[in-house]
């Protein structure tokens, strides 16, 4: 009878009970790729991209190493290299030079231009922007090495820039809070001189979300610093006031939910909307450059000798240590959605997180 009774009470909770959705935790899981000195990895993981099929390479003390050819090609001052992260092939130039070189990933050289800028290539290189020496002027080109789009952009001294993760453009801001949103062809989406409504302000930092329908802007306006989210079609949905003056670039971060995160020298800030959640203070100030990253689902950033990976509503799901020797780092998307790779001085590492 008790068995019954019991049987028959499981299955009244079960039918009413059956269809509540239950909270489900957000999770992190890390696969070490490579070591960049040895250029040696692991098996491809079993699920999700294959890292050494989608990445393009890494530099490292004067090599650029491609995943494509594995093996590593030499280049020595003046040259520079750089290359899209998800696609294969690099550029050669010269920061003070009049000549850009692309090159295949087997090495060929596949054109050579006349452009005194320096690029730079994002996650596929479409477009690739193309600084000028006076910081005045960005080019867009596509990966031909041929004006796309609007061709140029012009402001008032180049101060940051960001690239879409699923490879729809970038955004480009100048201190004089002129801000261009273009898409991979180099097109429009919006711009704007965000400075007309504010006397006296310096634009600084930019980051866009890994969407591209959200910007967040940071600026100054009578030694006050500011944060500014545009949306998809460059409107101020939020602006606020931060808590301390920065008078440099600082990283930030911005998720699909407008909610974002600033990684200074001395504080990691947490924000929903325009609103501050939480603050975590730094036992010793840093550099300028502190590791932050947006995932569609979440966030990661660097904190001292951690990395702290945290849910779409800014929840700590997970810490990882790191030896100081390993920084500084940085993280980059992969191809798939809340795929992302974590690159130290010495090795690289696949992150996916599940929501």
């Amino acid at each position: 009878m008790q068995f019954i009774i019991s049987s028959f009470i499981f299955f009244i909770l079960f039918f009413f009970l059956w269809n509540v959705r239950l909270p489900m935790l957000s999770s992190v899981k890390e696969t070490w790729i490579w070591n960049k000195e040895g250029a040696f990895g692991t098996f491809p993981p079993g699920e999700g991209e294959d890292p050494l099929k989608v990445l393009n390479g890494y530099r490292l003390e004067g090599r650029y190493y491609s995943f494509a050819t594995n093996r590593f090609v030499p280049f020595e001052e003046p040259f520079k290299l750089d290359y899209a992260l998800l696609s294969q092939g690099y550029l050669e130039y010269q920061k003070i030079g009049d000549e850009v070189n692309f090159y295949s990933d087997s090495g060929e050289l596949f054109w050579k231009k006349p452009i005194n800028s320096y690029p730079r290539s994002g996650y596929f290189g479409t477009p690739v922007l193309y600084l000028s020496g006076d910081n005045n002027t960005v080019f867009v080109l596509d990966n031909s090495g041929n004006a796309s789009g609007l061709g140029e952009l012009n402001g008032r001294f180049l101060t940051d820039y960001d690239f879409a993760q699923n490879g729809k453009g970038a955004v480009v801001l100048f201190s004089g809070g002129e801000i261009y949103r273009i898409d991979e062809k180099g097109n429009k989406i919006f711009s704007a001189d965000l400075s007309s409504d504010k006397n006296e302000s310096f634009f600084k930092s930019v980051s866009l979300s890994p969407n591209g329908s959200f910007t967040l802007v940071h600026f100054s306006s009578k030694k006050k610093d500011y944060l500014m989210i545009l949306d998809e079609k460059g409107e101020a949905t939020d602006e606020w006031e931060l808590s301390q003056f920065y008078p440099h670039k600082i990283y930030l971060s911005i998720g699909n939910r407008k909610n974002s995160v600033l990684n200074s020298v001395d504080t990691v800030q947490f924000f929903k909307e325009d609103k501050l959640v939480w603050e975590e203070k730094k036992e010793k100030a840093g550099s300028v450059y502190q590791a932050n990253f947006a995932f569609p689902s979440g966030f990661a950033y660097g904190l001292e000798k951690e990395i702290v990976f945290l849910d779409a509503e800014g929840n700590k799901i997970r810490k990882k240590n790191l030896p100081s020797s390993e920084f500084p780092i940085r993280f980059f998307s992969g191809k798939e959605p809340n795929t992302a790779y974590l690159e130290t001085k010495k090795d690289i590492y696949q992150i996916r997180l599940f929501e």
